[in-house]
């Protein structure tokens, strides 16, 4: 089914947690925009039917309430991923107010974390190939702005005992865990480090799209969930909204 568009979206990856039919589920928005998101879900939907969604990021002082319509049903995206077009209704203008400041953050990532300041990151990536690829990348989109350039250090670990004696001197701000290597078993890490930080350290896991690993992502308790090959303006949006909305 062809989606039709009013507003622009930007590509975040948001946790939601949404109620349909009476029952209550968890999985990752790809996108927001001021009309509303694209929701990754394998459930089944019906268009027009009623959806009340509560939009998770780390440091906002609650989720965000929202009710929705369900108005685009389909895949997107490369690899696909199956999932519903929700259109916001913004009755309410603190509901209305508090979903602006994420769009904007989604939007405008600079922005939002040049009222952030410093951010440490580490990486938990036993690849050196890939763990200074994404090193790089988060460097070089911020070296594009003066205000966040230079304020924003990755640090990369290839195995979870150096990653933890580092934090035990240092904490970061948000942890990047590849979920699942020959080398590391990401999932198990990704449980023992939730429960043991409460999520008070957001994770984003990354992986190739094997079946099920969103969901198991979800389960472990990630922040968000980004599929490979890694798509670095997605990855440097989810920081902002993840990130630049503190106190929010």
């Amino acid at each position: 089914m062809r989606e039709h568009r009013q507003f622009d979206r930007s590509a975040a990856i948001i946790k939601v947690n949404y109620s349909t039919h009476g029952a209550l589920k968890m999985d990752y928005a790809q996108n927001i925009s001021r009309g509303g998101l694209f929701l990754a879900s394998n459930g089944s939907f019906e268009m027009g039917q009623d959806i009340e969604l509560q939009l998770n990021t780390s440091g906002m002082r609650a989720p965000i309430g929202v009710p929705g319509k369900v108005r685009w049903i389909g895949e997107r995206g490369t690899p696909p991923v199956r999932g519903i077009g929700v259109q916001f209704l913004l009755d309410d203008p603190e509901v209305r107010d508090r979903i602006e400041q994420m769009i904007e953050a989604a939007g405008a990532p600079e922005d939002a974390l040049a009222r952030r300041g410093e951010l440490s990151i580490y990486l938990l990536e036993p690849n050196g190939f890939a763990a200074k690829m994404y090193s790089d990348g988060i460097k070089r989109m911020a070296s594009a702005d003066e205000r966040i350039s230079g304020k924003i250090s990755v640090t990369a670990f290839k195995s979870p005992d150096e990653l933890m004696s580092q934090l035990t001197e240092q904490r970061c701000d948000l942890l990047i865990l590849e979920l699942k290597s020959k080398e590391l078993d990401g999932v198990s890490f990704l449980e023992d480090f939730h429960e043991r930080y409460h999520g008070e350290i957001p994770v984003f896991a990354v992986s190739k799209p094997f079946e099920r690993d969103r969901d198991i992502a979800i389960d472990a308790g990630a922040s968000a969930f980004l599929n490979k090959p890694l798509q670095m303006r997605t990855l440097f949006n989810t920081i902002a909204v993840c990130l630049g909305l503190e106190g929010s």
